[in-house]
C-alpha cells in the first residue's frame, strides 16, 4: 500500500529529508535525474527570517520537482503559520516543521530539538500551522533531548493529535548530535504508537541498511540523509532493492566524476562564482570518496577556485583510475555542459547576499 501524505500518494518509500547546505535546488535536480519519484524537502529556513526577507531562495522550487516540501523552523506559532503560508504559495507539496535540529546555534532558543522540551508549545505550533494551510503538514524530531528525557513516543502521539499527517524520527537524542549509533528500536516504538506514516532516519548508508531499518522498526518509509552526500544513486538503489530484492551495481567512477562536475557547475550558476565554488568543495570531496587513489585529488578539490580547476582535477583522476577512454568521456561530458551553459547563461546568478543564509553549515553537522 502506498504511503499517503494527506492527499499525496507517494510512489516511493524513500525520503531525502532537509540537510542544511545540501538539499538546495541544485542537489534536488541531480537527485531527480537519478530517482524522479523520491520524496524531497528543501533546506530548513527560519520562519522569523522570512518575515524580514521573504525573497529567500532557499524556498526556490522547480515546478517539475514533485513531490517536494519546504521545511521551516522557529518557535512562534503565528510566525510559523505565516511562514507555512509562504511555503504553500511557493508551490510546496507539503510543509515540514523542524523539531529535531540538534545544533546549539538553533537550540539555544526554543527552535529545533529544543521544542521537544516544550511539548505544549510544539502542540500549539503544529495546530496553528495546520489551520493556516491546505497542504499536508509533517514534522521531524529526535528521540528526545538526552538519554534522561527520551519522550519521542509521547511527543509523536501529541504531534499526530495536533494535526501532523506524517513524521520523521531520527534515532538519536539531541545530546548525541550525530555521534554513536542510531537507536532503531526506539524508532520502532514510535511507529507502533502512531497511526500516521513514520519515516525512520539514521545510519542508512547502504540499501541493506534501509531494508534492515524497515524490517526492525515497521516504519512506512526510510529517510536517507548523510548517505546521499556524493551518492544520490543510493536512493534509486534502495528503491530497486525494496522492489526486486536485488542489489543494483554502484555507479562507476566516470558517473561519479561527471555528477561531481555537474554539481559544482550547477552551484556556480545558481549561487554565483564565489558562493557556488565555496559550497561545491565539500560536495566534490564526497563524490570522490570510495574511488581508489583519490585522496590526493580530494585534497586539491578543497582548494579549487573555479569550475575550470574542478574539471582539470577530475579529468586527471578519471584518467588515473579508469584510463584514457574514461578521460575522453569525461571531457566530452564537460564540453557538452559548457556548451549548454553558453547557450543558457546563468539566469540564476546570485552571490547570495540577497538570500537568507542557510542557518547551519554542513561542516557543523
Amino acid at each position: 500500500m502506498p504511503i499517503r501524505l494527506g492527499d499525496i500518494s507517494l510512489k516511493t518509500r524513500v525520503y531525502v529529508p532537509p540537510m542544511a547546505g545540501v538539499t538546495d535546488i541544485v542537489f534536488r535536480n541531480l537527485v531527480r535525474k537519478v530517482d524522479p519519484n523520491c520524496l524531497l524537502a528543501t533546506e530548513m529556513v527560519s520562519s522569523r527570517a522570512l518575515m524580514h526577507r521573504p525573497e529567500t531562495r532557499i524556498m526556490d522550487l522547480n515546478p517539475e520537482e514533485k513531490p517536494t516540501g519546504i521545511q521551516i523552523f522557529g518557535h512562534e506559532p503565528d510566525v510559523m503559520a505565516q511562514a507555512a503560508q509562504m511555503a504553500e504559495a511557493k508551490g510546496a507539496d507539503f510543509v515540514d516543521i523542524n523539531m529535531g535540529c540538534p545544533v546549539p546555534k538553533i537550540t539555544k532558543g526554543k527552535d529545533g530539538c529544543a521544542l521537544m522540551r516544550e511539548p505544549d508549545l510544539a502542540r500549539e505550533i503544529v495546530s496553528t500551522v495546520k489551520a493556516a494551510i491546505k497542504i499536508p503538514l509533517t514534522v521531524k524530531f529526535r528521540l528526545g533531548w538526552d538519554d534522561d528525557s527520551r519522550n519521542c513516543i509521547e511527543f509523536g502521539q501529541m504531534l499526530e493529535s495536533a494535526g501532523a499527517v506524517a513524521v520523521t524520527v531520527h534515532g538519536r537524542t539531541r545530546q548525541q548530535l550525530y555521534s554513536g549509533k542510531a537507536n532503531w528500536e526506539y524508532i520502532g516504538r514510535v511507529k507502533r504508537a502512531l497511526g500516521i506514516p513514520v519515516f525512520g532516519n539514521g545510519d542508512v548508508f547502504e540499501p541493506e541498511d534501509a531494508v534492515t531499518l524497515l524490517e526492525k522498526t515497521g516504519c512506512d518509509g526510510v529517510a536517507v540523509a548523510r548517505g546521499t552526500l556524493g551518492n544520490p544513486w543510493l536512493i534509486s538503489r534502495i528503491n530497486n532493492y525494496l522492489e526486486t530484492g536485488k542489489l543494483a551495481d554502484e555507479p562507476q567512477p566516470l558517473e561519479r566524476l561527471v555528477c561531481a562536475y555537474l554539481h559544482a557547475v550547477g552551484l556556480v550558476r545558481y549561487k554565483g562564482p564565489r558562493v557556488g565554488i565555496n559550497e561545491s568543495r565539500r560536495h566534490l570531496t564526497h563524490y570522490t570518496k570510495g574511488i581508489e587513489g583519490a585522496a590526493p585529488y580530494r585534497a586539491r578539490l578543497t582548494q579549487v577556485n573555479n569550475t575550470e580547476e574542478v574539471a582539470a582535477i577530475l579529468a586527471e583522476l578519471a584518467e588515473k583510475v579508469a584510463g584514457t577512454e574514461t578521460l575522453r568521456l569525461f571531457l566530452l561530458a564537460v564540453e557538452q555542459e559548457n556548451f549548454k551553459n553558453s547557450e543558457h547563461p546563468g539566469k540564476w546568478h546570485s552571490d547570495s547576499e540577497s538570500c537568507v543564509q542557510t542557518p547551519v553549515d554542513l561542516v557543523t553537522v
